[in-house]
């Protein structure tokens, strides 16, 4: 092999690795986002049930006072 194409392979090889890396901080990143999402829905299924519940109390209250 000449010399250019041992230094295009090494060049390829070391881009290879380099996008491996960002690969895997992206995936990291995803996983990391996703399981906030999940934390984030079952937060605002909370809430929600919390406010159906404080205007059924609200209801309850206007008429029974």
């Amino acid at each position: 092999m000449t010399k250019e194409l041992e230094s295009e392979i090494y060049k390829l090889k070391r881009d290879l690795a380099f996008k491996r890396e960002e690969l895997q901080a992206m995936y990291l990143e995803n996983k990391n986002l996703n399981s906030k999402i999940n934390e984030l829905e079952k937060e605002n299924y909370s809430f929600k049930k919390q406010i159906k519940q404080l205007e059924e109390d609200y209801q309850t209250m206007y008429e029974h006072p």
